[in-house]
């Protein structure tokens, strides 16, 4: 009894080992800490987007290189990576460019020119025309109503005056022609070139019995 008696305040006074070394490890951890404080990286600095809008004669967006210029007139021009467009010179022209490639809708009311991918898409001086032109091609419409032109993949098509004409060229080296009357249709593939101008409803497609 006396034993236990005596051994109680004696095990009550002695400090627990466990408890002095997760005191002590705690200590050190925050001695540590204070030594050696945590260093944040710096964040990447992001890159400045390229993009640019322009409507009714007005800056809206301006960022990076790209370029885009418009006229009063409720023109609208936008242009992405690169690129450069432009709408004016009438109403209601929207010029759309993109990834190295340059757009004019310019004259005339209602004129669309979407370039994409080292592409260059000209609509000048027509009513409700579309010229688009994307992978390396060349778009073109001059005056007239109701016109397409459609390039593709390193070719080139153009419509020239007239109403509802449509030339449409796909793959490297085609080129499509329409124009100079009404209701014409110019389609050249695989490098051929087809021309449906100067008279009305002429229907040409190139090479005649398909790519070979």
């Amino acid at each position: 009894m006396i034993a236990l008696v005596i051994g109680a305040p004696v095990a009550l006074a002695a400090p627990s080992t466990g408890t002095a070394h997760k005191q002590a490890s705690s200590d050190n951890s925050n001695s540590t800490s204070k030594r050696h404080p945590r260093v944040h990286a710096a964040a990447d600095p992001q890159p400045t987007p390229d993009f640019a809008v322009s409507f009714n004669g007005r800056t809206v967006v301006q960022s990076g290189s790209a370029t885009a210029t418009s006229d009063p007139g409720f023109n609208l021009a936008v242009a992405g990576a690169g690129s450069s467009a432009h709408a004016g010179g009438g109403l209601f022209n929207f010029a759309v460019a993109d990834h190295n490639s340059t757009s004019d809708a310019t004259g005339g009311i209602l004129n669309f020119a979407s370039a994409d991918y080292d592409s260059h898409a000209t609509a000048h001086d027509g009513i409700f025309t579309v010229a688009t032109a994307q992978n390396g091609s060349t778009a073109t419409i001059t005056g007239g109503k109701l016109n397409i032109a459609d390039a593709s993949n390193g070719s080139t098509a153009s419509v020239s005056g007239g109403d509802r004409n449509q030339a449409i060229a796909d793959g490297s080296g085609s080129v499509a022609f329409a124009g100079n009357g009404s209701n014409n249709e110019a389609t050249a593939y695989c490098g051929s070139h087809a021309d449906a101008s100067g008279g009305d409803n002429l229907f040409v497609t190139t090479p005649a019995g398909g790519c070979q």
